[in-house]
């Protein structure tokens, strides 16, 4: 390495020389020979070939850590924040206060009438069903029953006792009712006398025709049945009309008919009016009447009805008036109804001969509150602002016509004193 830079300063050295050969022999001789100096540093050798290593580990300096104190500073910085930030939330948006008040209230009702409405037309309706009939009917046998006429060829007079028994051409027995005297004979004409009879045997077979008793029932004396026997009857089973069957149709024909004769007054309404259909009684009739054999029985039910039309606004209006008015006397000062009150049409009376006008009976109730007007409310939350929950719940309960009073709110802090953030609540029970 010592060697390399020696050369390297000897062409340097050749090469100024030559470069002040080229001026000299470019300038004037009266320029003067400047000196040059050259400085040689070498480098010091090694001393020795092979340096001494030594093994050691190197000590670096131990840096304390700062986390934990930046973690406590964060903490706190936070808590600061936070604090200040509630703080300014609660004075920009204080919290709102519930009161629910429950006021005395009463109940008043009012039974009355009105000279209200017009009275519509009459309509009649009929509406008739069929069904089956579901009685039961058992008839026993009967005899058939009819007359015995006895002609006397005697110029005495004869006798034939109730019981007696005479045969007819086909068979059939009849038994005389009665003792039967026929008279003697009285030329030209013989001795007539009749008497009831029945057949001996119950059953239809007893309806014999007329003269089929022809016979003697001595040498002087003949028997016939001049007309035929009748309501003989053989042993039998039937259906009859049951009054559930009646019942069965004339229920639901009932319900049926009121509501088609609504339907047909309705359409004699406005769109203003309201109906109240006057008092009618349906009439029942049926084609058999109960107990009757019949396979079948035809119900029908029908009805003459009238009804007024009435404005329902104007009756409520009219009725909640006459109820206010009695309200006055019966709750007293300082109530208000609370809503609408409730106005149900019970009857309505058509005009008369005394009645000039249609009369509407009519049942009102309300319910009245004490003191729940908007100024009222208005007043109490003036009362009760920036004051504590005790004195606030003390002042409410002292105002007339509260019953009970509740409130959402803290022990320890003041109602807001703005009175936007109280809030009533008015709840009746």
């Amino acid at each position: 390495m010592t060697n390399r830079l020696e050369d390297d300063i000897q062409r340097n050295v050749e090469s100024m020389n030559n470069q002040e050969n080229q001026e000299s022999e470019t300038h004037t001789p009266q320029e003067g020979i400047q000196d040059i100096y050259v400085l040689i540093v070498r480098e010091h050798e090694e001393e020795e070939e092979h340096p001494q290593v030594v093994e050691s580990t190197p000590v670096f300096p131990q840096k304390t850590s700062m986390m934990p104190a930046y973690t406590i500073c964060c903490f706190y910085l936070l808590l600061i924040v936070s604090t200040l930030a509630f703080q300014l939330y609660c004075m920009f948006n204080p919290q709102i206060t519930t009161v629910t008040i429950i006021p005395k209230s009463q109940t008043v009702t009012l039974t009355g009438t009105l000279q209200i409405g017009r009275l519509l037309n009459p309509i009649t309706i009929s509406q008739s069903q069929t069904t089956q009939t579901t009685g039961k009917g058992h008839q026993d046998a009967r005899s058939a029953t009819g007359f015995i006429t006895f002609y006397n060829a005697l110029f005495t007079s004869q006798t034939v006792d109730a019981g007696s028994v005479f045969t007819g051409a086909y068979g059939v027995q009849v038994v005389t009712d009665e003792t039967v005297t026929i008279p003697a004979n009285n030329p030209p004409q013989d001795g007539q006398a009749t008497t009831s009879a029945h057949a001996l045997l119950p059953g239809s077979k007893g309806n014999i025709q007329a003269f089929d008793i022809n016979s003697t029932f001595s040498s002087a004396l003949y028997v016939k049945n001049l007309a035929a026997f009748i309501g003989g009857a053989d042993e039998r089973n039937f259906q009859t009309v049951a009054k559930r069957d009646i019942d069965s149709l004339s229920i639901p024909l009932k319900t049926s008919l009121a509501q088609s004769m609504s339907a047909a007054m309705q359409s004699q309404l406005t769109p203003q009016e309201q109906l109240q259909i006057v008092p009618c009684t349906p009439q029942v009739a049926s084609d058999h009447a109960v107990g009757a054999e019949a396979t079948q029985v035809k119900v029908s039910v029908s009805a003459t009805c009238s009804a007024v039309a009435y404005n329902n606004q104007e009756l409520a209006q009219k009725a909640t008036d006459l109820l206010s008015h009695q309200a006055i006397h019966t709750v007293g000062a300082g109530y208000s109804l609370l809503g609408d009150a409730k106005v149900t049409v019970t009857q309505a009376t058509i005009p008369t001969a005394h009645t000039k006008s249609v009369i509407l009976s009519f049942h009102a109730s309300g319910t009245w509150i004490y003191g729940l007007t908007h100024t009222a409310q208005e007043q109490t939350k003036h009362l009760i602002a920036g004051k504590t929950k005790q004195e606030a719940l003390r002042l409410l309960a002292s105002l007339p016509g509260v019953e009970r009073v509740s409130m959402q709110w803290g022990d320890d802090t003041r109602l807001p004193k703005d009175t936007g953030y109280i809030h009533l609540t008015i709840f009746v029970v």
